[in-house]
């Protein structure tokens, strides 16, 4: 006897995105029994209800609803919220999709396609969602409840199972094209699909192309200007502009200064932020453009009536573009920082201050040394790119022995490669020596002097050239090998039925490996306007794990299951056991009700263990001696005043400070406790209930918090003494943050999934109506273990996102004959950030109809997403006008598609 694939995916195509589906499986013949398995069990068996909850999207929903890709089909799911980055967000540099179930890091949410594991690709080991094939899936599968005892370590939060189709025959030919209702943002996607199949095997080659368009920040209403007060925020404009800004010189040291004319530049006039801020956001992306191409086969063969030969090959090649503002330099911020310790500090004068500009450089009207900030526009934007591509070859066999007994063997070779390019870039010791008294001399005749003393259009394009000498470079590669066997069946017949085992072994191998060039690592950074890193190459980690389930029918009604997994990681020298209990009861035929409880753990990534000191730019300021980063503040705080800070230095005009992190090799794994308590109801026929509560408990959290490190430096705990860098000597804004990783923090996470789902049959057609809705009611975070917890439900956090107290979608569905139609509405409660800094609660609405054209023989839809061209809600707390991870400012969009099989 063999699963059948098909039967699975009747089964469980009957819930439509179903929030906690039972799952039950006909029994057929006694010669004939079809077994069937579900994502949270290895157990195939006759008839199967899950005790966990399971969310279920198939192919044919996603297309209803003009989804071509799995981050959106995720992003839609009320489970999934935070900080899952997508292909709609802003800013150059997000080159992967990720999924964050539950608001939890995305680390802690495993990725599989088919129950097997994938290999990630950034450093972090995370899953990229855009490289999974789209064309080849049949559905997706969301296990919202923690499952380290059936999968391993990563599955805290969850399970997120991608099944591909298997057993097609024919050929079939997806388009989809779309743009939005501002003439960008256009998507262009072909998928094919070909199949056949004989009495002994079948082969399935699905693959997929597609070329999309981001659009511009200038473009959209909300995100054109970096001076939001015309949106009732504050003025987030850079203070590093074409203009110069001067300090020093001789100059007036209650100000500082800059030239508004080429020709005279010894006449200076002061800086005014309010004013001559800088709108970066004019040069920068508001989402990337993507390409990508992926073919995914899948193949399998009949040896004889027991054995089966099996194997899925995949390849996946991906670029992203995007802009971001163009480069600059501030003398005065990288003198003596942590990247560039040795920069700028040629000429010292007598009161301590060391400045970048010699006072005989070629340029220099004032005769006297000084400091300068200067963004060089002339570059034009910085075009970032990154190119991944991944390979996956998994090969193997499975079967039956005495006739009740399946068994699997597989072995997968997978890497990944993702490739980083910052773009050209000016490099710091190239400027510093434009700037300094020998260029252009009889001492470094080949210099070429930098003119930053004047408004844009003062550099030419010869000392662009001259400094223009760096260009970023980073590439990651995964590499993850595993084998693995198991075998599942009877152990002995109990009264209510069969008591059933799965049991199997896995050995693991994932490696990383970082390479940075040369300008970016930290000993030797030397790029103006990127952040520094260093280098990894990680010993190779091997995991060797046990597992055993069991499915223990007690009585006809109530089943149990008990599961554990004995893990052995290589790395950090510690073994972990976890186990796994649930439970079924089914006291009516209408209601059931359901219970998990499982522990976990989270092993830290190889990144986290083993990179070394790192420098990233954090644009989430926060400093309790200026809370707003207001100009010439003053605090009254008794621990600020005793810094004896200066009001003239402690507005921090370049909107960011730096958070210097890197690897702990010492680092423990996570733990977590996870429980689930839920209802199934189903009064009458084709309608059904569910709600399910859920709860996660995390303790020994790697975290690394700036915010708590500012704190502690201000309360004068003398371990993080040296820890907060501020400018000026100490006395003016914070400029760098010591905040390594470690084993510091908890959290505790509640809330309850409903779901109602409806189907009608009906002389007008067939009617579906899905209900879906996760309320989070708690998510309280400590960020050190000697810190009290924090509630952040309904808020925005810097770390996890926007954490909405509601999120829920409604979509009804209609047929009739050859016509279908569409209509989704999704819904987020409202986000605070700060008492004046509030999202409020939206409604987004999207619609769909199509028909099947019986003289083309091909089915066409057309639709809307965001119909009424709604603008996200505004929130100014991460600079981006809104919350991008959440929202999207691509507004009304129109798409259609064609598919055609033969």
């Amino acid at each position: 006897m063999k699963i059948n694939p098909s039967l699975k995916l009747s089964v469980l195509c009957t819930a439509m995105f179903s929030g906690a589906m039972s799952v039950t499986a006909p029994v057929l013949a006694n010669d004939n029994v079809e077994k069937i398995m579900v994502t949270g069990s290895r157990i195939a068996r006759a008839e199967v209800a899950s005790t966990s909850p399971i969310t279920v999207v198939t192919k044919d929903q996603l297309t209803n609803l003009g989804i071509t890709n799995v981050s959106s089909a995720l992003r839609r799911l009320p489970a999934i919220t935070g900080n899952s980055t997508n292909n709609q967000s802003s800013a150059g540099a997000n080159n992967i999709q990720t999924a964050t179930l539950r608001g939890i890091e995305a680390t802690n949410t495993l990725i599989l396609v088919n129950g097997r594991r994938i290999v990630g690709s950034n450093e972090d080991g995370l899953v990229d969602l855009s490289s999974i094939p789209f064309e080849a899936i049949a559905q997706i599968e969301v296990l919202k409840d923690g499952a380290s005892a059936i999968y391993g370590s990563d599955a805290i939060a969850g399970v997120i199972n991608i099944i591909t189709r298997k057993n097609y025959d024919g050929i079939a030919i997806n388009l989809h094209t779309g743009i939005s209702s501002e003439g960008d943002a256009q998507e262009r996607e072909i998928g094919l699909l070909v199949g056949f199949s004989t009495d002994k095997g079948s082969v399935m080659i699905a693959a997929s192309t597609s070329n999309n368009s981001g659009w511009e920040e200038k473009d959209r209403y909300m995100t054109k200007d970096a001076d939001q007060r015309y949106l009732g925020g504050q003025n987030f404009s850079s203070g590093t502009t074409p203009f110069s800004r001067l300090s020093g010189f001789g100059l007036d040291s209650s100000n500082t200064w800059t030239v508004l004319d080429a020709d005279n530049p010894d006449v200076v006039t002061p800086f005014d932020y309010d004013s001559m801020g800088y709108n970066y956001r004019d040069a920068q992306s508001g989402a990337n453009d993507n390409k990508t191409t992926s073919v995914f086969v899948t193949a399998e063969y009949e040896l004889n009536n027991d054995i089966t030969f099996f194997s899925e090959l995949s390849f996946h090649n991906g670029f992203v573009q995007g802009n971001q503002a163009p480069p600059g330099v501030d003398t005065g911020w990288y003198s003596g920082s942590i990247d560039t310790p040795n920069a700028f500090k040629r000429y010292p004068d007598s009161e301590g201050n060391n400045f970048g500009v010699g006072a005989n450089q070629k340029y220099n009207p004032f005769g006297i040394a000084g400091n300068v900030s200067r963004r060089f526009s002339e570059y034009g934007s910085r075009i970032y790119k990154s190119e991944s591509s991944i390979n996956r070859y998994t090969l193997g066999l499975r079967g039956m022995i005495f006739d009740d007994y399946d068994w699997e063997v597989v072995y997968s070779s997978q890497s990944a490669k993702l490739i980083n390019d910052g773009g050209s870039q000016p490099s710091i010791n190239m400027i510093e020596r434009a700037l300094s008294n020998e260029c252009e001399t009889a001492a470094d005749p080949t210099c070429v002097a930098l003119n930053v003393f004047g408004p844009e259009g003062a550099i030419t394009t010869e000392m662009l050239n001259f400094i223009n000498t760096t260009a970023p470079l980073v590439t990651n590669k995964n590499d993850l090998m595993f084998a693995q066997a198991n075998i599942s069946g009877p152990v002995m017949n109990m009264p209510a039925g069969d008591l059933m085992f799965s049991s199997g072994f896995e050995y693991r191998e994932d490696q990383l490996s970082l390479q940075v060039d040369q300008a970016q690592r930290t000993a030797t950074f030397d790029v103006s306007w990127g952040e520094s890193k260093t280098p990894v190459i990680s010993p190779v980690r091997e995991i060797i794990e046990f597992y055993l389930e069991l499915a223990i029918p007690l009585l006809d009604n109530l089943e149990v299951e008990a599961a554990v997994r004995y893990s052995d990681y290589s790395d950090i020298n510690q073994s972990t056991t976890n186990p796994r209990f649930g439970v079924i009861y089914q006291p009516i035929d209408i209601l059931k009700l359901r219970a998990s409880y499982s522990t976990g753990f989270r092993a830290p990534t190889m990144a986290q263990m083993y990179r070394g000191q790192t420098s990233n730019e954090n644009i989430n300021l926060y400093d309790p001696c200026n809370p707003n980063n207001d100009v010439n503040f003053s605090s009254s705080l008794p621990n600020c005043v005793a810094l004896g800070l200066d009001p003239a230095v402690s507005h921090n005009s370049n909107l960011s400070n730096d958070i210097i992190g890197g690897g702990n090799p010492n680092l423990k794994p996570e733990e977590a406790e996870n429980t689930t308590l839920g209802v199934v109801l189903e009064p009458i026929e084709n309608l059904s209930f569910t709600i399910d509560y859920f709860n996660i408990e995390q303790t020994n959290v790697v975290f690394a918090s700036s915010r708590y490190v500012i704190d502690q430096n201000l309360a004068g705990n003398p371990t993080y003494q040296n820890d907060v860098v501020r400018s000026n000597n100490g006395t003016g804004y914070i400029r760098s943050i010591y905040s390594p990783q470690n084993n510091i923090a908890a959290r505790n996470i509640a809330g309850i999934d409903f779901n109602a789902n409806y189907l009608l049959t009906t002389t007008a057609g067939e009617w579906r109506l899905n209900f879906d809705t996760t309320l989070m009611d708690k998510f309280e975070v400590q960020d050190t273990s000697d810190t009290p917890f924090r509630d952040i439900v309904g808020t925005y956090d810097p770390v996890f996102g926007s954490l909405p107290e509601f999120k829920a979608n409604l979509q009804i569905d209609w047929s009739m004959d050859n016509y279908h139609a569409t209509w989704d509405a999704t819904y987020n409660s409202k986000i605070k950030a700060a008492e004046n800094d509030v999202m409020q609660a939206t409604v987004f609405h999207n619609a769909q109809v199509g028909a099947f054209i019986e003289a083309i023989g091909a089915d066409i839809h057309v639709g809307i997403n965001n119909i009424f061209d709604k603008e996200p809600p505004y929130l100014q707390a991460n600079l981006t006008s809104t919350d991008d991870n959440l929202y999207s400012f691509r507004g009304r969009f129109f798409y259609m598609g064609i598919k055609k099989e033969f």
